[in-house]
Formats: structure tokens, sequence, C-alpha cells
């Protein structure tokens, strides 16, 4: 072949790979642009959603975003959220709030909030770091414990005094005439914080129960829909603020309900926190393609060998401990099918100030085929007089829920939609 046929053919075969190669690189450069476009919208969207959340708009069903509208789909559940509102309103606590979340999923159910002044419903409650954990602290206690230590929950330790105070004597080892003796699964389910306070000064330290805090989603962001201000857990100072830290008995250690909710979810499922999330996906609204979808994000809190002995410490709460008259009127068809646990708490102080009334719980079916239940969290704010129990009303919610919103067989269907319950307006 003579040599200006090879130096034609050499040409076409550079241009035509020169073509390839400018080809995919504006292909790569669009895809590229795409992706960061898409990006960009989300975050657009997601700040007019926080912005909504944050202002009087509440839960907004749409968003406009460059020009285009896209829906928003909750993970709510209308029927359980409008239950909890009749209850709500019914008992008329100064403040409350409750969260439901499925345990499973990390969905946030239903998150209400609601103030006696003006009988109004505050959607933001739920979600707001303003308020003393009090004794539901008690639940990161024994998990570094019984995590990081000798102790278990049949170890039995000395005290002085009432169990509902903490003074520094009472920190102190020294026997007397009326020193008394409890197990840990007892301190827990009475919520002893002498105990509490002297177990965290002899069997662990500062450094390892802020660290399990931190564990346990404390001083962090949990939420990726809404900018959700990070529950407080302080390290501790001293041996009688190491106590204090340890048991609740203080006003620096603040935690919103939504976390409160999250944290009970750790038992179900087996030492894992499911990190909870209000929105399912967003929608254009011309075309219903999804440009984002809720994801399931799970964050490792203990051991599953730690987590079966803080269900039990939480089940002798309900079952002998400060919960036990709330939940001795569960329907017994229904309490037999279920593992309940739970933590009171009780403290005043925070924003908006009052006596706070805590109660957190897991409610989940023995038979695992229908799967691990729900968490609930409720807080009463009461600033003179109480109206109702937080642990009666976790105890409603978790009864209506198994009954009507999710029976497990048709035994429990007890009510329908016709009920008189049903018909009570709002």
């Amino acid at each position: 072949m003579k040599k200006w046929a090879f130096i034609i053919i050499a040409v076409l075969a550079l241009s035509s790979y020169g073509v390839q190669v400018v080809y995919t690189y504006y292909h790569q450069q669009k895809i590229e642009a795409l992706r960061l476009a898409k990006i960009e919208t989300l975050k657009s969207i997601r700040s007019k959603l926080d912005e909504s959340f944050h202002s009087e708009d509440g839960w907004p069903t749409s968003i406009w975003s460059g020009g285009e509208e896209y829906f928003v789909e909750y993970t709510f559940n209308q029927k359980l959220s409008r239950k909890i509102r009749r209850l709500l309103r019914r008992y008329r606590s100064d403040y409350a709030a409750v969260v439901v979340i499925d345990n499973e999923t990390g969905e946030i159910l239903s998150a209400e909030g609601f103030e006696r002044d003006g009988l109004k419903f505050n959607e933001r409650l739920p979600f707001t770091s303003t308020h003393p954990a009090a004794s539901i602290i008690k639940l990161v206690t024994s998990a570094e414990l019984i995590e990081n230590s000798a102790v278990e929950i049949g170890t039995r330790f000395k005290y002085r005094g009432r169990g509902t105070t903490l003074y520094k004597y009472q920190l102190k080892p020294v026997p007397n005439r009326r020193t008394r003796s409890q197990t840990f699964k007892t301190a827990f389910a009475y919520s002893n914080n002498v105990i509490f306070g002297k177990a965290a000064i002899n069997e662990s330290s500062g450094v390892g129960l802020f660290n399990m805090a931190n564990e346990f989603g404390f001083n962090q962001k949990i939420m990726d829909n809404i900018d959700l201000s990070p529950s407080i857990f302080n390290m501790p100072d001293s041996n009688y603020n190491l106590a204090e830290m340890a048991s609740g008995f203080n006003r620096k250690t603040m935690i919103s309900p939504v976390h409160a909710a999250a944290m009970a979810t750790v038992v179900p499922n087996n030492g894992i926190m499911k990190l909870p999330r209000v929105v399912n996906q967003i929608k254009k609204a011309s075309t219903g393609e999804v440009v984002w979808s809720g994801q399931q994000k799970a964050k490792p809190v203990v051991s599953p060998e730690t987590a079966q002995e803080l269900g039990k410490l939480m089940e002798s709460t309900v079952g002998k401990g400060t919960a036990r008259r709330s939940f001795s009127r569960l329907p017994y068809r229904l309490k037999k099918k279920l593992k309940i646990g739970g933590k009171t708490g009780t403290l005043s102080g925070g924003v908006p100030y009052g006596r706070r009334d805590w109660f957190v719980s897991y409610a989940t079916p023995k038979d695992e085929r229908f799967g691990t239940g729900i968490s609930v969290a409720v807080m009463n704010i009461n600033l003179e007089l109480w109206y109702v129990k937080s642990a009666y009303l976790a105890k409603e919610i978790v009864q209506y829920y198994y009954t009507v919103v999710n029976p497990m067989d048709e035994e429990m269907a007890v009510y329908n939609n016709t009920s008189t319950d049903e018909q009570v307006n709002l």
C-alpha cells in the first residue's frame, strides 16, 4: 500500500477516536451538571421545608423551587395522629408533646404538640431540645454500666435516705442502721437516684458516661429533613456532678421528645437506634418524578446482649415500677401479646418552664412475624395542676395502635371507624 494511503487511514482513525473522546467528555460533563443541579434543588427544597416548619406554616404539602412545584409526602399516620390530638385536647395539659416512631423504619408516625392556653396545637414542640431529660437519662447510664463495667441487673447496691433525692451525704460509703439495699433492676424500676449516682461514681467515669451519651445521639444531629437542635449532655466535672448527670438529677441535660422516642428503639432493634425521619418522598408536581426518597438510617449504640438487659430494666418499670398503675389498665388480651418497656422521668425547668412528666417506651409484638412495633415518647409540662400521667397517655396510644391502626389479628380489632371514640369532634 502506498504511503499516502497509510496517512489517510491514520488521520481517519485519529478523527474517529477524537470524536469519541469529545463525545464522552461532554456526556460526562452533562451528567455531572445534572447531578449538581439536582443536589442544589434538593438543598433548596430542604431549606424551604425547614423554614416552613420553623414558621407558622407547619408541614407544607407542596414547595416551590426554581420555578417548579414539588409535593412532599410525610411519614405521618393520620388515623393515629387524630387519636393523639383527641387525647391531648381531652386532658389539656399546660403543654404536651407526643412522638410515635416505627421501630423498623425510623418513620415518625405521629408528632403532636399541644398548649392549654388557647387550646392550640404546636407542631414544633416535639422537635425542640429545651427539655430536661430527667430520669430518662438512666437509659444511658444503664447502658454504660452494663456494657462497660461489672454491674449486672441483679447487682445489689446499698443506699441511705429517699431514692428520689440526691444529697452528697447519700453518696458516701458510710453504713448505719438506716442503710437499705436494692438491686440495680429495682433501682431502675423505681428510679432510685442515689443508687444510679453511686454506681456511676464507683463503676464508671465522666468520660465513659459522656461517650455513651454520644452513642445515644446526644450532642449531634439525628435528623436530615429539618434543622433539629441537638440534645445536650455535658462532660461531668466532679464526682457529685457525675452522680447528677447519671441519675438525671440536673437541669443541664436537655433532650427533645423526638430524640427520646428514638432512644427507645435501641431495645427492639438489638442495640441499634433507628434515626427518626419525617419525610417519605418528594415528587415533582408536573411529572410525578420522585426527586428524593427517604432512606432508613441507623446508629449502632450497644451490643445485643446489653440491649436485652436494658429491655429487662424497662419492662420492670411497666411491670412493677413507676408506670405499673398506668399499664395495669391495658386489656389482658392485648398485654399478653406485647413486650412493653418504658422509663419515667420528672423534673422542673426547661423552656417552656414547668414540671416535666416524661414517659419513654417501646411496645413490641411477642410474635416476630408482626415486626418490631413502635416506640412512644410522651412529655407533659405542668405549671400548677397535673391533668394526666404521661405513662397513661402512652398506654392509650399503644392500645389504640394495636387495636385500630395495626391490629395483630381479628381479636385485637375491637374498634372500627364508626366507633363513638372516632366520632369525637376536634
